[in-house]
């Protein structure tokens, strides 16, 4: 069997966000092949039930093993020492790194999972999303909360994340399944299609929600559904 390898041929694109002065990196043909990943998910993982992890994820995970961990952290050296990915001094620290599947249908999220959300307030902290779908199961997106012009939201105004909760129930209506455009709450600012194969990095503390466009089916499975794997880390 393939093992997991860095594409010494990954491509690299960087979407800046002018009113906050940060960016979004997309890496297209992150593995040499996706081989590996497949199989894991399809012969060994265990995926555990929604919310399990202690997050909101619409979905069934299980943490990847130790060998994707050794070639995303390559990948991050790779960024930092190009420039690319900059924080403090930029010592790299992964947290966890999760295949995601998605298994939750519209009408079964809360209103939680029904707005963008942060990771975290830090803004030395990152996310990742790797995509091992292709684009009809949606990407990514950024979001501006418009009645407080809001993309990042940290220490200094995460009293935010309670104002756009409480606008929620105002607009639960025009709130209802996967967010994956703009409404009257929430501007989508930056629209990352999935790719198999592509990775998408940003910071935690940007407003952010996966774009699912097409529902689970009623028996989910990794061949039908949002695959992606999920890393978080933080840049010291």
């Amino acid at each position: 069997m393939e093992s997991y390898q860095l594409n010494k041929h990954y491509k690299t694109q960087v979407i800046h966000i002018n009113e906050i002065n940060d960016n979004v990196i997309i890496i297209d043909d992150f593995l040499s092949s996706l081989a590996p990943v497949y199989h894991f998910a399809s012969e060994v993982a265990y995926f555990q039930p929604p919310g399990s992890d202690g997050t909101l994820y619409p979905g069934k995970r299980d943490e990847m093993p130790a060998p994707y961990y050794r070639v995303f952290e390559q990948l991050m050296a790779e960024l930092i020492d190009k420039g690319i990915l900059v924080s403090g001094e930029n010592s790299l620290y992964l947290h966890k790194c999760k295949l995601s599947i998605v298994t939750q249908k519209p009408n079964e999220l809360s209103p939680l999972q029904r707005m963008p959300h942060i990771d975290s307030t830090d803004d030395k902290t990152f996310a990742a999303v790797h995509y091992l779908s292709g684009k009809e199961w949606g990407g990514t997106g950024i979001y501006k909360y418009l009645p407080a012009n809001v993309i990042k939201v940290g220490s200094d105004n995460k009293e935010i994340i309670f104002e756009m909760i409480n606008d929620m129930q105002q607009y639960e209506s025009t709130h209802q399944g996967y967010l994956n455009t703009s409404t009257e709450l929430f501007e989508k600012v930056v629209n990352i299609e999935a790719k198999e194969n592509r990775v998408v990095i940003y910071k935690s503390n940007l407003l952010h929600s996966a774009a699912i466009i097409k529902a689970p089916t009623n028996e989910p499975t990794i061949g039908n559904c949002r695959l992606s794997i999920s890393s978080f880390f933080r840049i010291d």
